[in-house]
């Protein structure tokens, strides 16, 4: 069994900084950016925001206590300044936080701001992270088998992007990322465990930029009932931008919602991931990050190509109570071509919400997922997906 406490949704930003703190693990499995805005985005519904229209900041801190198998139990502090300089039709977001988890600790600064009436959208962020983590192996049967040895990873890393409204609903824009990372584990071990991992791939910088994709037509960020949000990001690593190793990583989501009654709303997420070239285990695609699917450890499945594909039904059992059922699967393997030919990791659960806010529809939210081999549970703020 294992545990996660996480904050999703409405609290995304919150997220975002939650992942900076852990640059060493992001390995390419954050979407930092896509938190960051989903949380900028949302508080363009809450009616606080008209102190910003008068050149006010608000400032939010809030402990955020965690439990993770990989690097086990701690909390994360952060602070954020919400202010609108130019009043823009979203606010600029500002924001500091501090992880402490058993022997791992991490910080992160992240910046969010809007020009031209929100239609450029800019966000940079840096972080840096002393993590003890697991590794299981590269390859379905690798996590399958479910043996790891212990890996310590030291990492500092940024990014820096910037999203242009192209049209209605839709962004495009440039994504740029710099990432030291050192990792130390017994290559003996490793070997054991059936992956060769070059010595090279225990000390490097991974430098990349590339196209970034957006589109977004909820009617809500917080609980959306309608609309479509999708994203894709190809990220070009090369020794031209001073990375030690050269490949390439392509990963795309898309969520749709049907408002199938006034208390019933189904949602669909389909998320893929492929990468090409010399590529480090830590940058491989990784089963199970961002939910896809729950009941999984990221990073205990690890390959070149991942798919993943759920649906949940979720329900208004009262005033400020909710549930919802969901169930999906997906598959891991060395090509998007293999991937129907490997095994189905299947996932399936049910979780309460509890609606935080009378004002927002922002949920609490408590799910227990089984897959084939394990079950877990997830305590965070917002939904899934």
């Amino acid at each position: 069994m294992t545990a996660a406490f996480t904050l999703h949704g409405a609290a995304s930003v919150f997220v975002a900084l939650a992942f900076l703190l852990f640059p060493a693990a992001c390995l390419g499995q954050s979407e930092t950016w896509d938190t960051t805005r989903d949380m900028t985005d949302g508080t363009e519904h809450a009616e606080e925001l008209s102190r910003h229209k008068d050149g006010k900041v608000n400032y939010v801190f809030l402990p955020i206590p965690q439990s993770n198998p990989a690097i086990g139990s701690g909390a994360t502090l952060v602070g954020l300044a919400l202010y609108n300089p130019n009043q823009s039709r979203q606010p600029w977001v500002s924001g500091i936080g501090v992880m402490r988890a058993g022997d791992s600790r991490a910080t992160g600064i992240v910046q969010q701001a809007n020009l031209m009436n929100s239609r450029l959208r800019l966000l940079a962020a840096l972080g840096h992270a002393n993590l003890d983590l697991k590794f299981y192996g590269i390859g379905a049967d690798a996590g399958e088998r479910g043996t790891s040895i212990p890996l310590e990873q030291t990492g500092t890393g940024g990014f820096v992007q910037a999203l242009y409204e192209v049209g209605t609903h839709w962004f495009l824009g440039l994504r740029y990322q710099n990432m030291y990372l050192r990792s130390k584990f017994d290559l003996s071990q490793a070997l054991a465990l059936g992956a060769v991992i070059p010595e090279v791939d225990l000390q490097r910088r991974t430098v990349s930029i590339g196209p970034a994709l957006e589109y977004d037509s909820r009617d809500d960020n917080f609980y959306p009932t309608r609309g479509v949000s999708a994203k894709a990001n190809l990220n070009f690593y090369t020794e031209g931008l001073g990375s030690d190793v050269s490949f390439r990583q392509f990963s795309a989501s898309w969520n749709r919602y049907w408002p199938m009654a006034a208390d019933r709303v189904l949602a669909a997420r389909v998320a893929g991931c492929t990468v090409s070239g010399n590529v480090p285990f830590s940058d491989l695609c990784m089963y199970g990050r961002n939910n896809d699917l729950r009941g999984y450890t990221t990073g205990q499945y690890r390959d070149r190509a991942m798919l993943a594909a759920q649906m949940e039904m979720r329900w208004r059992l009262a005033p400020r109570w909710g549930g919802v059922a969901f169930a999906g699967m997906g598959s891991i393997g060395s090509s998007l071509s293999d991937l129907p030919d490997e095994k189905i990791l299947p996932s399936i659960g049910a979780g309460l919400r509890w609606q935080a806010s009378k004002d927002y529809k922002v949920n609490v939210s408590l799910d227990v997922a089984v897959t084939r081999d394990d079950h877990a549970v997830y305590l965070y703020v917002g939904e899934a997906f």
